[in-house]
């Protein structure tokens, strides 16, 4: 759960590209220097397109976005040295998980354990409602055989014999 909060909050898009910012926001990284990585860097260059977002960050500004080989390609070249140490080990975590995250493979195992808790639930349920049938008819029964047992009468004549 902690990774995907941790996800949603560093991965904002742009259509399909994802603005830079919000992760070394969260990681506490210079993302002017990173701004500057990136342009130098061969295999990211191509990715690199600018954006802005008022919704996002408030204003007009423009901001590096990266797509998403981009992106994941910039993440796992990052070196744990680069955040403070008490982020260090989710920086290894989130660059040992991205992957997995871009492509859908954590929102469908989390999808899976929410299924997994609610077909247990329904489970629980279900016992609890067959319990409850039960026992209405049994109550349904009882009531039957003493309406039924009313009703029986005696017609043998007891005095012509």
């Amino acid at each position: 759960m902690e990774a995907i909060a941790m996800f949603r909050n560093t991965i904002k898009y742009s259509g399909d590209d994802i603005f830079i910012q919000p992760f070394c926001d969260f990681f506490e990284i210079d993302y002017l220097n990173q701004r500057k990585i990136i342009n130098r860097n061969p295999l990211l260059q191509t990715s690199v397109s600018k954006k802005t977002s008022m919704l996002l960050f408030g204003d007009e500004r423009e901001r590096i976005t990266l797509t998403k080989q981009g992106f994941i390609t910039w993440i796992l070249q990052l070196r744990c040295q680069i955040v403070h140490p008490s982020l260090q080990e989710k920086l290894l975590q989130y660059q040992s998980l991205i992957f997995d995250f871009m492509f859908g493979s954590i929102d469908r195992e989390q999808t899976a354990k929410l299924k997994y808790t609610r077909l247990e639930k329904l489970k629980r349920l279900k016992g609890k409602i067959n319990h409850e049938i039960h026992i209405c008819k049994m109550d349904i029964d009882r009531y039957l055989d003493g309406k039924l047992g009313q009703m029986k009468l005696d017609f043998t004549n007891k005095q012509l014999e």
